[in-house]
């Protein structure tokens, strides 16, 4: 009798243990604050660089009031609404990490940029954070099989970054791309584990 007893709290304390590892940290509102700020920041930045311009910048009397503020930049960032955030601990630290997407507005006209996804991911790192942009232009370029296609991401997860696979075929008009498959991307290794229905 005294095994069994022995046996039964050893395990309830590992499984006790392994569910204490597992537990996800708790999405506060102070770290989504401080993680808007980092983003707000990073914003401030790209305009000071003049790759975006300031949402309120993005028309004809704002360019005609400041013709020497415009050499090259055709994106300005969108209204606030259009922002998708994402939280989780992507890196499994036990600190929450933000993934921020949009689609730039395009100042020149016309809607070639309407399949242009960037992508801010703020990830902590030893009690400071960093913050990276444009995934699909740097970490997962090169990514899956077919590279006729391109990644959108809606999302993270531990170890995971969620989103779609694009792709139009010859006779797809440019507002509708035929082939849309839901990926997952592994953050360690900047792998595809997922495309469609099958897992690679």
């Amino acid at each position: 009798m005294r095994r069994i007893r022995y046996i039964l709290i050893t395990c309830l304390a590992v499984s006790c243990t392994f569910a204490h590892k597992q537990r996800r940290p708790v999405v506060s509102k102070a770290d989504v604050q401080i993680l808007k700020n980092i983003f707000a920041e990073w914003q401030k930045n790209e305009i000071k660089k003049k790759l975006f311009w300031a949402n309120d910048s993005c028309n004809p009397d704002w360019i005609i009031l400041h013709p020497t503020d415009t050499s090259g930049i055709v994106w300005s960032f969108p209204d606030n609404t259009s922002f998708k955030f994402s939280y989780a601990d992507i890196n499994n630290d036990g600190k929450i990490d933000q993934l921020v997407t949009f689609t730039p507005e395009q100042c020149d006209g016309g809607n070639g940029s309407m399949w242009t996804q960037i992508e801010v991911l703020t990830i902590s790192n030893h009690n400071q954070y960093t913050t990276t942009s444009t995934l699909s232009d740097g970490n997962f370029s090169y990514l899956g099989k077919d590279t006729s296609g391109f990644y959108w991401f809606d999302s993270i997860g531990v170890n995971k970054i969620y989103g779609r696979y694009l792709k139009f075929k010859n006779t797809d008009g440019h507002c509708c791309p035929s082939i849309i498959k839901p990926e997952i991307l592994d953050y360690d290794t900047n792998k595809v584990l997922y495309l469609g229905k099958y897992y690679l």
